[in-house]
């Protein structure tokens, strides 16, 4: 299990070093300023509301003159209580929206992300389904793509109600992290390695079932780039690098799985 979770992850410095082939990189253009664009915009958005929510720790005391003292002691610790928190809100939010900012992005630029798969697939092996013009790659992936944000959003839904409930129980309300990071594994396995099972004519539930056999390394690939998507700075590059990276895994681990007919 440890050694396919391994095999998964190397799948991601794998799509590092495609995305820098020289065939490659234009394709990734179109990707890339979208996704710094909505990172960007929805990533100050989420910081100027945070900032808003704890300015109650900037604390203007007045007290009386035999407490004077305290006045700046509190300010400190007001202060060091506002960033800490700050920072927290930051990188949690980071890591619960960033499967959200990715499917918008992948539900903008779909067309080119599924062009950009293309390109990497072709850089690895012979690919054996016809091209598709990019007009026609825009209706299909549309469509994909509002079909696995129903299968997130379902998901999510049942994993915020479960971490309300776990909220209220000491110590176990603690594992919650750790659900929504496995959660978001998953979902970021299952968002790369549909690309290039669309572009090769697999349906998505048989993706999932192709996921499924091979669950560990999938979760593996997913769970590295859902830290390098919850990373600053890092996030905003990691979309055509988790795309090559998901159409080496698909080469390497389940075009083998494709149905005959689909060959």
């Amino acid at each position: 299990m440890f050694q396919q979770l391994q095999e998964g992850i190397k799948f991601v410095i794998e799509g590092v070093e495609l995305a820098k082939k020289p065939g490659i990189r234009p394709y990734m253009f179109i990707p890339l300023v979208v996704n710094i664009a909505i990172f960007s915009l929805f990533g100050y958005l989420l910081i100027d509301q945070l900032d808003s929510l704890l300015s109650f720790f900037e604390f203007n005391t007045d007290l009386p003159g035999w407490l004077d003292w305290l006045e700046p002691v509190i300010a400190v610790v007001g202060s060091v209580l506002y960033w800490v928190l700050l920072l927290l809100g930051i990188l949690l939010m980071l890591f619960i929206m960033s499967s959200v900012f990715t499917m918008m992005t992948h539900l903008i630029v779909g067309p080119f992300i599924g062009l950009l798969a293309e390109k990497v697939e072709k850089e690895i092996h012979e690919i054996d389904y016809p091209s598709l013009t990019l007009l026609q790659i825009a209706g299909r992936s549309f469509k994909r793509e509002l079909g696995k944000l129903k299968y997130w959003g379902f998901r999510a839904l049942g994993l915020a109600l479960l971490t309300l409930i776990l909220s209220f129980i000491p110590l176990v309300q603690a594992v919650t992290p750790v659900l929504w990071y496995l959660f978001g594994a998953w979902m970021m396995a299952m968002q790369y390695l549909d690309i290039p099972a669309d572009n090769n004519g697999i349906e998505f539930k048989q993706t999932l079932e192709m996921m499924r056999k091979d669950r560990a390394a999938a979760m593996g690939f997913g769970g590295a780039v859902t830290l390098a998507t919850a990373t600053p700075i890092l996030n905003l590059f990691i979309i055509p690098i988790a795309v090559a990276g998901g159409v080496a895994f698909w080469v390497a681990r389940m075009d083998q799985q494709k149905p005959a007919q689909t060959q």
